[in-house]
């Protein structure tokens, strides 16, 4: 057989092996994908009941303050409350009470620790980037806590100021995983390293989509405080003890942290996902390129049976 034909046959066992294994992680993902929406289902109905109660029980605290104060109850006046002169100086106004001046931002960033996942990871350093120059231009003290080796690695090699780093979380994680990450990450907050904090990662929008996203985790903004869910407070039986102030001073943090732990998910769901996607098109690739080889492959030995066939033609008719 002709070199260039038993070079191809190689390519083409070499391309069908190749294939096998993109397809073989293209499944992987696909079932981590699986195991991280069905945990992230479970994770958004928790976090919307426990933000349900604690708007309505700052809602109502609120509420009864103004109240006390013989202060319109209107969501102008609500807007412009001074949580600690209903809370005092504690973990509840320190969680949800803006500081009056930003001396420095944290961004906890979410990227993956392995390649092989499409553009998932370049695409959060290059949005991140983008960032950290608008807050250079902006005179801002950047400090970055990094999830994922990928996104260290980057960060260290341009020298940014990384003041955590964690590349233990697992493809599937659990919220004992992540709780040293969100720990870290709320007492540092809670201790001055910052005043702020965002949290940017690649929301899963769906198989074939995803979003960059900035989200500020702390202080904890998204809660809705108004009249309505006062009202409706008022409309529900608690039984709290032994005070609001108590209660609360235990549930923002773990809201904080079931905050962050969600968008960690929802950043592992969308890096399986865009795993899937590239090992899905690598199988396709794969899977063309062994039918152009085989097609060349064809070619050649149609060519070299033709050139057979003439020789011994043209050899039989020398011998008449």
């Amino acid at each position: 057989m002709p070199a260039s034909l038993l070079e191809l046959k190689k390519k083409i066992a070499s391309v069908k092996q190749t294939g096998k294994i993109t397809e073989a992680m293209r499944m992987v993902s696909a079932s981590k994908l699986n195991q991280t929406e069905k945990r992230d289902q479970g994770y958004t109905v928790y976090n919307d009941h426990i933000r349900k109660t604690l708007s309505n029980l700052m809602s109502s605290s609120v509420i009864d303050h103004l109240r006390e104060e013989n202060a319109p109850i209107d969501e102008n006046n609500i807007s412009k409350i001074d949580f600690s002169n209903i809370f005092g100086t504690g973990v509840v106004s320190d969680l949800v009470q803006d500081r009056k001046k930003i001396k420095s931002t944290g961004y906890l960033v979410i990227t993956g620790s392995r390649g092989l996942v499409g553009s998932y990871n370049s695409s959060v350093i290059k949005n991140m980037m983008s960032l950290f120059e608008d807050s250079k231009a902006e005179n801002k003290d950047v400090k970055i806590l990094s999830v994922g080796s990928v996104g260290a690695q980057f960060f260290k090699k341009n020298n940014l100021n990384i003041v955590y780093e964690n590349n233990n979380i697992s493809d599937v994680p659990t919220f004992d995983e992540a709780l040293p990450i969100v720990s870290t990450a709320i007492k540092m907050y809670l201790n001055g390293v910052y005043d702020e904090l965002y949290v940017c990662y690649t929301h899963h929008v769906n198989s074939l989509s995803s979003a960059f996203r900035v989200e500020k985790m702390l202080p904890i903004i998204d809660l809705d405080i108004g009249v309505k869910e006062a009202e409706a407070h008022q409309n529900l039986e608690y039984d709290i003890m032994p005070d609001v102030n108590t209660v609360l001073t235990t549930l923002l943090p773990q809201y904080a942290r079931s905050t962050i732990y969600g968008a960690i998910l929802d950043a592992k769901t969308a890096e399986h996902a865009s795993s899937m996607t590239a090992m899905q098109s690598a199988t396709d690739n794969a899977k063309d390129l062994v039918s152009d080889l085989s097609t060349k492959m064809n070619r050649a030995r149609q060519a070299q049976i033709t050139t057979e066939i003439t020789e011994i033609i043209s050899g039989a008719n020398a011998l008449e």
